[in-house]
């Protein structure tokens, strides 16, 4: 298992593929710095030409956001915030190792089902 973590520049959605073997576990998304405020600021993953809503961050009240998503294949991060970026932070570990005390949200990229 080591750290993962990304950087998504306004109008600069990232593509993320993760090692071969591994799988990507994406736990936390928060707001970069910025000289202008803003109402709310969306931010998607998009997988297999689906793309979704992961949450809403809004400065001053909500900048960070907790989840736990895990991903096998290559997804596409961005957001809708002209004003600055998002740092999204993870970790990526093998896939199949044995997590007994957790539970993870898997996301199928060949079906688009939650499990």
């Amino acid at each position: 298992m080591e750290f993962w973590g990304v950087e998504v520049k306004a109008g600069e959605p990232l593509s993320v593929v993760p090692d071969q073997g591994n799988v990507v576990h994406l736990s936390q998304a928060c707001l970069g710095e910025s000289k202008k405020a803003a109402d709310s600021v969306v931010i998607y993953g998009k997988t297999a030409e689906k793309k979704l809503v992961l949450g809403h961050l809004i400065p001053g009240q909500i900048p960070q956001l907790s989840f736990d998503l895990v991903f096998d294949d290559e997804f596409e991060l961005s957001h809708n915030w002209k004003s600055g970026s998002v740092h999204f932070a993870g970790y990526q570990s093998v896939m199949g190792d044995e997590y007994p005390s957790t539970i993870f949200l898997y996301f199928s990229v060949i079906d688009g089902s939650f499990y």
